[in-house]
């Protein structure tokens, strides 16, 4: 016991001085504009007066999203947008706190409370929180409906983790992935009623305001999406992102991007069909996720939230030490932000504004590990 006091007592410290950085960082976000809520919540407001949420000229960036995405903004178009942004603020960050105790709860029963704490506040100094916290992204709000439909998921409850499933879909449009894993899992049932969710709000969305706007969205909206120049902005963290930091050649960047993505789906895959411990598995398509996604801006990294966990968990059962090293150099890597990167536009240089890519890529290869030992861990 006397061991473990002075350990609770460095990790609240550090739990203490981190929610105190971030409920400042917090607060200046609320008093200022969080750039892609606003961007969201101007497009829902139009959406709501019937108007072509895609052409405002107001919002200062193009709309990568759907309109029965903007129905989950709606309700905050009711209030004045300082209001509306800082409840969306604290709910991204109750839905962060939420995520990491939720991701706990998978392996542990009893979640001991200085890891609870240690690894919350590793959280929220990560980088990929406070872009998304920043930004106003729903990252984190899409990540906890996520894991509560992988919960049910493995308790047998198919109807409400498909439901939730294509609630998370409709909100985060690249979790459609998702439907890859299940899909191999055999969860028919599961499937149904995540396409009935999705189905259902797309026609509410089109019947109630206007059905043409989804025609729009995918012909005037989606092929500007699929050019790949400017890949190598350092926000974007993914395979494409490493790739065309290296070649120019936006043919030579589409196949090898394509190659190795289809290489990690691939093993993603085939761990899903052949291993039957479920949090590996989930954990390693949560990775795959922002490795393979063309556009993976740096917030997306906050879904690593649950693989950190699981991974951190299994290898301290197997009392692998160097490899939970290992992962600590991963956390420093998708955590770490260069604040100016431009300084590091030369080759070879340029290669270190890949930090993300690499960490998430040791990340894969520790999860990938796991999936190989022949240790039974449920």
């Amino acid at each position: 016991m006397k061991r473990k006091t002075p350990l609770l007592i460095a990790v609240g410290i550090l739990f203490f001085f981190t929610s105190l950085l971030t409920i400042v960082s917090l607060k200046k976000i609320i008093l200022s504009t969080a750039p892609d809520f606003n961007v969201l919540w101007l497009a829902s407001k139009d959406l709501r007066l019937e108007k072509n949420p895609y052409i405002n000229p107001e919002i200062f960036t193009g709309i990568g999203y759907p309109t029965n995405t903007l129905f989950f903004y709606m309700p905050f178009t009711l209030i004045n947008y300082q209001l509306a942004q800082g409840i969306f603020l604290l709910l991204s960050l109750g839905t962060t706190v939420y995520s990491v105790f939720l991701s706990f709860k998978v392996v542990l029963s009893k979640i001991p409370a200085k890891y609870f704490l240690f690894a919350l506040a590793l959280t929220l100094l990560s980088f990929p929180t406070k872009f998304t916290l920043g930004m106003g992204q729903n990252n984190a709000i899409a990540l906890l409906i996520l894991l509560f439909s992988f919960l049910l998921f493995k308790k047998d409850k198919p109807i409400p983790a498909g439901i939730l499933l294509g609630v998370a879909i409709s909100l985060k449009t690249l979790f459609v992935f998702f439907l890859i894993y299940y899909f191999l899992q055999k969860r028919w049932k599961l499937l149904l009623y995540t396409f009935i969710t999705i189905g259902t709000l797309t026609i509410v969305t089109a019947l109630i305001w206007h059905y043409g706007w989804y025609d729009y969205y995918l012909t005037r909206v989606i092929p500007p999406l699929l050019n790949l120049s400017g890949r190598e902005i350092y926000y974007n963290q993914g395979i494409m992102g490493f790739i065309s930091r290296i070649f120019t050649d936006l043919a030579l960047r589409k196949n090898l991007s394509t190659l190795l993505s289809l290489f990690l789906i691939v093993a993603a895959g085939y761990f899903t069909l052949k291993k039957k411990n479920k949090n590996l598995t989930f954990s390693l398509f949560i990775i795959t996720l922002p490795l393979i996604d063309t556009l993976s801006w740096q917030h997306h990294f906050v879904w690593l939230i649950f693989p950190f966990i699981v991974v951190s968990y299994y290898l301290a059962k197997l009392k692998r030490y160097g490899l939970l090293i290992l992962l600590g150099i991963s956390y420093l890597l998708v955590s770490w932000n260069f604040k100016d990167p431009n300084i590091y536009s030369n080759y070879p240089l340029k290669l270190l504004l890949s930090n993300q890519f690499f960490g998430t890529i040791l990340l894969w290869e520790l999860n990938f590990y796991l999936l190989t030992t022949n240790r039974n861990f449920e």
